[in-house]
């Protein structure tokens, strides 16, 4: 019935399936990125949660339990303790007081450090023995020692040297920094947060369990439950409604976006010819030579494979070999041989063809020239659908040139025992006979084997092959 659907014009429209499958796409993206989602590991969790044993256990021990004893008043009663004790007392009296903010200041001050200097050198016997001479008197010897005794005599000095020997600085030393005081105020900052009133004051409650995470858990999983993209989840996600997206992998795109070819993926020559000769090449009776790069253009999201009059000299295979000829068409090609090659897997392209009296087409091929596969081609006013397994065996089927003249989703399905053409998601041709067991490149071509006398143009919208997933 795919010859007479295609006859009738019954096929669906491009735009339709684009839409179609773009919604489907999107849905499953949704899907899956759901499956990912914090909402839907919530949900599991609570679930999980709420119907455990543990759980129900759990709020009985709740409703059992009482402050004393507990974790909160443990550490109450230890900062209670620790705040009333005497060593703790008299640190924060200390640092609260003036001496040790005295001390701190004279404390390593180039005031001591004189003091100390000339306390060592007044109590040294070689002074001890200047003082007992006639010419101390009056010396600056002399004047040393009256500037220590006056020194000794400060208050000043008296104040710092009484509190360095005193059991408040040596509290203070051992206090400072130490893992006690660490815990007081650890202790202290915690029974001043409102998490801890909060847990005392639950504790302290005959209605804990009403106040607790864990019922909080129950009222959110109620909530949740009832979330619309839950709802959805649950009832789409064992459907057979994404069973062709699940089954298929993308190994291969290009949706031609920028303003120029992705020469990492695509090779603007034959495969051979770039391999062997490093040069471009035409296959007689071919019209057209093939360019680099100047009858390609990327635009909008859409790639122009232009064929057009101009003369130009290239090379061209025959039966004898290569020779230099000269052409009066130039136009494009480009495949994926050195970039990307499969076997099996769903091989699809939105094209324009173009006039369908030119040679325009969608390919595949392997490291020989058989087998090759046209997964749409324009020739003698039709649209072509070919499958070469050597040179005379041969299967095809075609189409109304109309299908050349406007956007048709090509697509063929590669398994290993059969190959499916379809355009529009719609059959047009298949075969089971020497199916290829290699893995095949994809390629583009323009062309004439016959002159005209305007431009033509091939365009590509996107390009994309998918890997059935085991």
């Amino acid at each position: 019935m795919a010859s007479l659907k295609f006859l009738l014009g019954l096929i669906p429209a491009t735009a339709k399936i684009e839409q179609a499958e773009k919604a489907l796409v999107a849905e499953f993206d949704k899907l899956k990125a759901f499956a990912e989602s914090d909402t839907l590991k919530k949900f599991n969790e609570l679930k999980d949660l709420i119907n455990s044993s543990d759980f129900r256990d759990k709020k009985k021990e709740i409703e059992s339990l009482v402050y004393k004893n507990s974790e909160e008043y443990m550490k109450e009663k230890e900062f209670l303790s620790l705040q009333k004790a005497k060593d703790i007392v008299l640190y924060f009296r200390t640092i609260a007081g003036s001496m040790l903010k005295k001390f701190k200041e004279l404390d390593g001050s180039e005031k001591i450090s004189n003091f100390e200097s000339l306390q060592n050198l007044v109590t040294s016997l070689e002074f001890r023995e200047k003082m007992k001479t006639k010419e101390f008197r009056n010396s600056a010897d002399e004047k040393k020692l009256l500037d220590y005794k006056r020194l000794k005599e400060s208050s000043e000095i008296k104040n710092y040297y009484n509190f360095r020997k005193s059991k408040e600085y040596s509290n203070f030393l051992n206090i400072d920094g130490s893992s006690r005081l660490a815990r007081y105020n650890e202790l202290k900052d915690y029974v001043a947060t409102a998490e801890f009133r909060e847990k005392k004051n639950y504790l302290l409650d005959k209605k804990r369990f009403e106040k607790t995470e864990m019922f909080r858990k129950i009222q959110e999983f109620d909530k949740i439950k009832k979330n619309e993209d839950i709802l959805w989840y649950f009832k789409v996600k064992d459907s057979n409604k994404f069973d062709i997206l699940k089954e298929r992998e993308l190994t291969f795109s290009d949706e031609f976006e920028g303003d120029k070819l992705d020469t990492g993926k695509w090779l603007t020559n034959y495969f051979w010819g770039d391999k062997l000769l490093n040069d471009r090449y035409s296959v007689e009776p071919d019209l057209q030579a093939y360019t680099e790069k100047e009858n390609f253009e990327v635009r909008n999201s859409l790639l122009k494979i232009i064929t057009k009059p101009q003369k130009i000299q290239g090379k061209a295979w025959t039966e004898g070999g290569f020779k230099v000829k000269d052409f009066s068409f130039t136009s494009g090609i480009l495949n994926t041989g050195k970039s990307f090659r499969q076997k099996y897997g769903i091989f699809t392209a939105k094209v324009k063809l173009g006039n369908p009296n030119a040679k325009c087409a969608f390919w595949m091929l392997a490291d020989k020239i058989t087998p090759h596969i046209d997964i749409c081609r324009t020739t003698d006013g039709k649209v072509f659908f070919d499958y070469f397994a050597s040179a005379d065996r041969r299967a095809k089927t075609s189409l109304s040139g109309k299908y050349a003249n406007d956007f048709y989703i090509y697509t063929l399905e590669w398994t290993p025992d059969k190959l499916t053409w379809k355009v529009n998601g719609t059959e047009v041709f298949s075969t089971t006979s020497d199916v290829p067991q290699v893995p095949m490149y994809i390629g583009f071509s323009g062309g004439l084997n016959k002159p005209v006398n305007s431009m033509m143009t091939t365009e590509i919208d996107w390009v994309r092959v998918y890997m059935p997933k085991k």
